[in-house]
């Protein structure tokens, strides 16, 4: 399943990867090459430039892509594999046990088949934490100090405020997380979006809280909301809040294909199983069952609309946009999930190649990972080589020939066949044990 770059080049001069087209993260170069010395790239050069006596592997019809990454996931060991098949070479875990999480960034380091993780440790949630297994409560100044100081301490990545999070603590958890020289990412809700900006939050998900700014007499209920008639009388409202978003100098990490998920998993004669068919099938009807009697799927799908219009705001304004898909949430297969994401950015607005940054190079740059989501002298030795050419047109479902991770070469078809063996591990997992919950509830 993974060839370690020694093998390949049988020089310390490494391996020359030379496609029809290498898209570094920011720009397409044609008939270049990309330079691999063992888990670094070496250089970016035209094809005619290489040295003779270097050895290059060649993939006519293909173009090259830094290694992806997914900004938000909940991990789960039976996605590893899956992301890795689909090019997803970096992912960022939002919320999850952190003595597990921290366990499993280590052993991704040192293991082959695996992308690297990025983690935030704990929800940081208010008293009663909704995803009580894989959240920490906070209720005042002293638990919100020890909380940040501990998971700074831990060495996590970000950290990631709840909807209950107290609002009027806010601000020192912000100050808090900012001197430990970490970014504060929330998932917001009847605070909104707004309030959470001036506390000085940095990002924020799945656009949550932008109703509690746009409609702050809407009906109860969650997301699906924005698929309601009502919706069409707050346009101008959307306007001003997507201006003053802008000028708060928020990053944007929709999941749209999550929003999606939610029609689908909804719509008649279907399951999640039609559209997840590498997921657990225990974690399928979990989130199947959590679904029944809820919402139905036009008002679903009116609302994917409704979201998409106003992501298309906040692109039309500069708004930093970034590719995550909230996996597994909404039964969404990992990896091929991040490309559904891809292409919604697009409908969205995105061009076809902002829409690749925003998995890539911006991607890396937010989460201050430089080395990560571009290809260039000294990046991490991270490509997905794919066939055609993805910079133009976004493929759904993408031909991927082959994957390098940290300068290992992964087979595609090895990795899907070794994902069918992790699938029983799933259910040992801090989110299986949090569905399971939330499915024993729902019933």
């Amino acid at each position: 399943m993974t060839t370690p770059m020694a093998s390949l080049s049988g020089s310390d001069r490494g391996i020359a990867w030379a496609a029809d087209r290498v898209f570094d993260g920011q720009q397409v170069l044609t008939d270049h090459a990309v330079v691999v010395v063992g888990g670094i790239v070496a250089s970016v050069v035209p094809q005619s430039t290489l040295p003779k006596d270097l050895p290059v592997r060649c993939e006519p019809g293909t173009t090259i892509l830094p290694g992806l990454i997914d900004t938000h996931i909940h991990l789960m060991r039976w996605q590893l594999p899956l992301f890795l098949a689909y090019g997803v070479t970096t992912v960022r875990d939002t919320g999850n046990d952190l003595a597990w999480v921290l366990d499993q960034r280590q052993r991704a380091a040192g293991q082959g088949a695996s992308p690297r993780i990025l983690c935030l440790g704990p929800i940081l949630d208010g008293a009663r934490p909704n995803h009580p297994l894989v959240s920490r409560p906070c209720v005042d100044r002293e638990t919100v100090i020890a909380a940040i100081g501990d998971l700074a301490g831990a060495g996590v990545d970000g950290i990631k405020l709840y909807a209950g999070f107290p609002t009027e603590l806010l601000s020192l958890a912000v100050r808090e997380s900012h001197a430990a020289g970490l970014k504060v990412a929330k998932h917001c809700l009847a605070d909104g979006v707004l309030v959470a900006g001036r506390a000085g939050i940095d990002e924020f998900f799945h656009l949550d809280g932008i109703l509690a700014d746009i409609w702050p007499d809407h009906p109860p209920g969650w997301l699906s909301i924005w698929g309601l008639p009502g919706m069409r009388d707050t346009l101008d409202a959307q306007q001003r809040v997507a201006d003053q978003i802008a000028r708060l100098q928020l990053v944007s990490t929709p999941t749209l294909a999550y929003w999606e998920s939610q029609w689908r998993i909804r719509s008649p004669g279907r399951s999640a199983a039609d559209d997840s068919p590498q997921v657990p099938p225990q974690l399928v009807a979990w989130q199947g069952t959590a679904v029944r009697n809820q919402t139905g799927a036009d008002q679903w799908h009116r609302a994917l609309e409704a979201a998409q219009r106003f992501t298309g705001l906040l692109l039309e304004r500069g708004v930093p946009t970034l590719a995550g898909t909230d996996v597994p949430c909404g039964a969404l297969p990992a990896g091929l999930s991040l490309w559904r994401e891809l292409a919604l950015l697009v409908e969205s607005g995105m061009s076809a190649l902002a829409a690749l940054r925003s998995a890539t190079a911006a991607a890396g740059a937010f989460l201050g990972q430089p080395q990560l989501g571009r290809l260039g002298l000294g990046s991490a030795a991270d490509l997905v080589v794919v066939r055609g050419d993805p910079t133009q047109h976004l493929p759904q479902v993408p031909e991927i020939t082959a994957v390098l991770c940290a300068g290992a070469l992964h087979h595609p078809a090895e990795l899907l066949e070794a994902a069918q063996q992790t699938v029983a591990a799933a259910m040992d997992d801090p989110w299986a044990a949090q569905f399971q919950k939330h499915h024993e509830a729902a019933l």
